[in-house]
């Protein structure tokens, strides 16, 4: 089993009370994720218990939980509490009251520790609510980053690279290593911007398998996630959405013309996008403005969180060459990477005037701001409308970088920062 980045983060909760969910799609890897913390931590496999909820007969085992039955469960399953034990409970909101089962064991079992998976936030806020409240903490598995899509991959060399600029941040001295592998690093990338992150797809090698697993993953979402968890009973406008949403990525998000376009009501399409960022699917990035209540009211941007998925509703895996769609997949890539390395004190946002002049990303952390600009070809110059943002804003805003995210070009000049994309850290 090849390391996850969150692997280790995951570790050092374990030495806490808290409950630990792992919340992601199907197939990013969170029951393989949930087996490496098991065998990287202190427990050993005797103390080590798994439990699979789409397995019917653990379902009702667990459902019919109570305080008084459980000791009795735990015998039948081998559990002993009186020493610390590991539990792992997979697609945990398969259960009828998984709440009541976790809260249970956490109040009452204290040598237990708890992961438990899911695969729709919807269902687990729905049978969740508030109950844990300060029990538990939540982490997102998401589709491989590029560094774990090199990792899986076995790219050693560009990972290093990768590393150096993560620990040393933009060097002249790197240059050579840049040119050097060039060609190799782009064909990396470009197979990443083609067939996206998920793990299973990323260890295949021939393209045609790796479209039947794109798809196998699409279908198990709109089957399982969506016509049985949501009850979604027009799957048609929901397929159209998810098609509008791939061939309009990078563009705001017009409301009106989706409407008339997929054919269904305001209600419905916001209730169908809130169903997709809360099953991990699409992410929105919002406006920028300094009066924060714009920023509620104003179109906003929807990404897809795996460009082999946003790339599958398209119909479309030809190489960026020939496609009119790299810079939009240039962003989506530029967009995941963003928000993977936000924390609690950082947002993102892109600017565009109404005279169209944009900015594709502006980071914010602890009120220093940082513009970020990506094309898919060479690009050699800062865009105007960086200046243009940097000057209206000077007096509100303390810019303290510009990067331009490119195909190729490495270097620094006005001072911004110019990468290819495959050196973003």
């Amino acid at each position: 089993m090849y390391q996850r980045e969150l692997c280790q983060t995951i570790l050092s909760s374990l030495n806490t009370r808290d409950i630990v969910f792992l919340l992601g799609t199907r197939q990013t890897g969170k029951t393989t994720l949930s087996h490496l913390v098991a065998e990287e931590s202190e427990y050993t496999p005797a103390q080590t218990h798994y439990y699979d909820l789409e397995d019917k007969s653990f379902r009702e085992l667990f459902n019919t939980a109570t305080l008084a039955n459980l000791q009795q469960i735990f015998r039948l399953e081998g559990v002993d509490f009186n020493i610390p034990q590991l539990l792992i409970f997979d697609e945990v909101q398969l259960l009828e009251d998984p709440a009541n089962l976790v809260k249970l064991l956490h109040d009452h079992f204290p040598t237990l520790k708890i992961i438990a998976t899911g695969s729709s936030s919807l269902q687990i806020k729905s049978k969740f609510s508030d109950s844990l409240a300060g029990r538990k903490r939540v982490y997102r598995v998401e589709p491989l980053s590029f560094d774990e899509f090199l990792l899986f991959r076995g790219e050693a060399k560009l990972l290093n690279l990768r590393n150096i600029l993560c620990e040393e941040g933009f060097s002249s001295d790197l240059e050579a290593l840049v040119t050097a592998g060039h060609s190799h690093y782009l064909a990396l990338l470009e197979e990443y911007l083609i067939y996206g992150g998920y793990p299973e797809v990323v260890l295949i090698d021939k393209r045609e398998d790796k479209l039947q697993k794109l798809d196998s993953i699409a279908s198990a979402y709109i089957q399982k996630d969506i016509r049985e968890v949501a009850n979604i009973e027009n799957l048609s406008a929901y397929n159209n959405l998810l098609k509008y949403l791939s061939i309009n990525a990078g563009n705001q998000f017009n409301l009106s013309s989706a409407q008339e376009t997929i054919g269904v009501t305001g209600i419905t399409l916001n209730r169908y996008l809130t169903l997709l960022q809360e099953t991990f699917i699409v992410e929105e990035l919002p406006p920028f403005f300094t009066n924060r209540n714009k920023e509620i009211s104003k179109s906003k941007k929807y990404f897809y969180k795996d460009t082999g998925v946003n790339n599958l509703f398209l119909q479309n895996f030809n190489p960026l060459d020939v496609r009119p769609d790299a810079g939009a997949l240039y962003e989506t890539y530029v967009f995941n990477a963003l928000v993977r390395s936000r924390n609690v004190t950082s947002s993102t946002y892109f600017y565009r005037t109404q005279s169209k002049s944009e900015v594709d990303f502006i980071q914010v952390e602890d009120a220093k701001y940082t513009l970020l600009e990506v094309k898919a070809g060479k690009h050699q110059r800062i865009p105007r409308a960086m200046n243009e943002f940097e000057k209206k804003y000077a007096d509100q805003c303390s810019i303290t970088g510009k990067v331009i995210i490119n195909q190729s070009v490495y270097g620094q000049r006005d001072g911004a920062t110019f990468l290819p994309a495959y050196c973003l850290v």
